[in-house]
């Protein structure tokens, strides 16, 4: 078979004709991109060693997309140190309202399949909806690449999952991830590159397969490729599996596989959907990197379109990026939301970290289409939160509970 696909990316990139598991290579980066939590550690980093200069000033950004509403005097005075350190450098800068880093990333064509991409940002990892190998990482390598144009790797091992049968027609993409997890656990692709192959990953449509490529960090692994398919980019190349009985090769039959849910506190604590039906839900939280594009509100408009948002249940939705919300204006998605009773935020990472509104309160139960809920994760660790696919939150947000699978009609 041909080389892991992560190998032949990043010994291109090397100047190596070949590389292999294990090895410690230094290697060219194509972009790197920095969002507003983060970039004042950096520039302190600038500071702290002289820097002054980036190795290309077109091919790194700012994003402002983690506080786009300051709550506090503390984090507004870090968005304005990010500011000055952005424009002193004079990179591209994505103000805040402009969307999710990952998101417009994607938008922007600066995943291109074959190249390496360092973002300040676990879900970095969402590039590899095209092929490419995009990176989260910590302060200091997102530094040094910005000086260098370089980066340091230990090339991973890769782990191919070959998906066939069609799930119900009520799951989504992130489902079969989900169900991926609560099956393997994490174990089988820690620091691993994934390669999902198969026809059910080939017909995905560009907005799932980023939904899928964003939660490989969940799964453990250093990133993720989907394969050639309908609508994605130029220059994507076909995924080869190795031979039967291969142990880096798993087998999933995913027929009829039902919506899952994520329930407290980790996404691997997936089980299907039917089995936390009936639970009441105070909070549900539509948008994020993992499912905020226009497939995703599309789909929360289609059932809100059906009911109103119950007493008591509070409802946000929020566009992953300015492009989003304009289309989703243009299509009256946004208007029947909001007819409905959801509160729409401007473009950004919203209420999933924690560190703006809306924070949940005390013995809230949440059920959100974000990647994460971990204890405390959207500011309150006396909430709860379970993760599931917008379709299953927005006819929670119709019923004020978990709606079993045979309630989920668009």
């Amino acid at each position: 078979m041909n080389s892991p696909f992560v190998e032949e990316v990043i010994a291109k990139h090397a100047d190596r004709d070949s590389i292999h598991e294990g090895e410690l290579v230094t290697a060219r980066v194509d972009r790197v991109y920095l969002q507003d939590g983060n970039s004042p550690t950096i520039s302190k980093l600038f500071k702290k060693h002289g820097f002054s200069d980036v190795f290309d000033q077109e091919h790194v950004g700012v994003f402002f997309d983690h506080s786009v509403l300051s709550p506090d005097k503390h984090i507004a005075a870090r968005l304005r140190e990010a500011e000055e350190f952005a424009e002193s450098l004079g990179v591209q800068v994505f103000r805040a309202g402009e969307g999710i880093s990952h998101v417009v990333a994607l938008e922007q064509g600066w995943y291109e399949p074959g190249t390496i991409v360092i973002g300040s940002d676990s879900h970095t990892c969402t590039g590899g909806a095209t092929q490419c190998l995009a990176l989260g990482m910590g302060a200091s390598d997102c530094a040094a690449a910005m000086v260098t144009g370089e980066t340091w790797l230990k090339v991973p091992g890769t782990v191919w999952l070959d998906i066939k049968g069609r799930p119900a027609a009520s799951a989504r993409a992130r489902d079969v991830v989900m169900h991926v997890l609560a099956e393997l656990g994490q174990y089988p692709f820690m620091y691993k590159s994934i390669e999902w192959v198969g026809p059910w990953a080939e017909d995905l449509s560009l907005d799932s397969c980023a939904s899928v490529a964003n939660l490989g960090v969940e799964m453990g692994a250093k990133c993720s490729f989907l394969p050639q398919g309908k609508d994605r980019p130029n220059g994507m190349v076909s995924l080869h599996k190795p031979e039967d009985g291969d142990p880096r090769l798993h087998r999933f039959n995913i027929e009829g596989l039902p919506p899952m849910i994520s329930k407290p506190n980790s996404p691997g604590n997936s089980v299907p959907l039917d089995e936390c039906a009936g639970l009441k839900i105070n909070y549900v939280f539509i948008g994020t990197c993992t499912n905020g594009r226009l497939e995703d509100i599309a789909e929360a408009a289609s059932v809100l379109a059906q009911g109103k948002v119950r007493q008591k249940v509070h409802c946000l939705v929020t566009p992953g990026s300015q492009k989003v919300y304009l289309e989703a204006l243009e299509k009256g998605y946004i208007a029947t939301l909001m007819r409905a009773g959801a509160i729409i935020s401007p473009p950004g990472c919203s209420a999933c970290l924690g560190t703006q509104g809306s924070i949940p309160a005390s013995g809230d139960r949440v059920l959100s289409t974000m990647n994460r809920n971990f204890l405390g994760r959207m500011g309150n660790p006396e909430a709860e939160i379970f993760l599931a696919s917008p379709l299953v939150a927005a006819h929670t947000a119709i019923k004020g509970e978990i709606p079993n699978s045979t309630e989920l009609v668009s």
